[in-house]
């Protein structure tokens, strides 16, 4: 995603953010899906902070028409100005994938 002259952070997608984005599931709803995690280059925070092993993690929810609600997991990095997104998903066992992910990439994370 390109960062627009206002926002103040950038989007940035994990591996497994891309493959999800990719997955039939979303590919109806790649443009609504985009229009909701462009949020997060000018409100960071949207989302709600998630507690227990997902401490670190916040979930932004939506919902889209015909499709029920979904969830983005993503992680603020403050210095850099960076959210990365971890998982794109509907709220169907989004959480557990959502610690498999941040467990998968925590080290690499500051």
């Amino acid at each position: 995603m390109n960062k627009d002259k206002d926002q103040e952070y950038s989007i940035e997608f994990s591996t497994g953010a891309v493959k999800d984005l990719k997955a039939k599931a979303c590919k109806p709803h790649l443009n609504e899906i985009f229009e909701e995690i462009r949020i997060l280059g000018t409100e960071p925070l949207a989302g709600d902070l998630l507690e227990g092993s997902l401490a670190k993690v916040r979930s932004l929810h939506f919902s889209l028409k015909g499709s029920g609600q979904w969830r983005v997991a993503y992680y603020v990095m403050t210095e850099e100005k960076v959210c990365l997104t971890l998982l794109v998903a509907t709220r169907e066992n989004f959480y557990e994938k959502a610690k498999s992910r941040y467990r998968s990439i925590k080290k690499s994370l500051r």
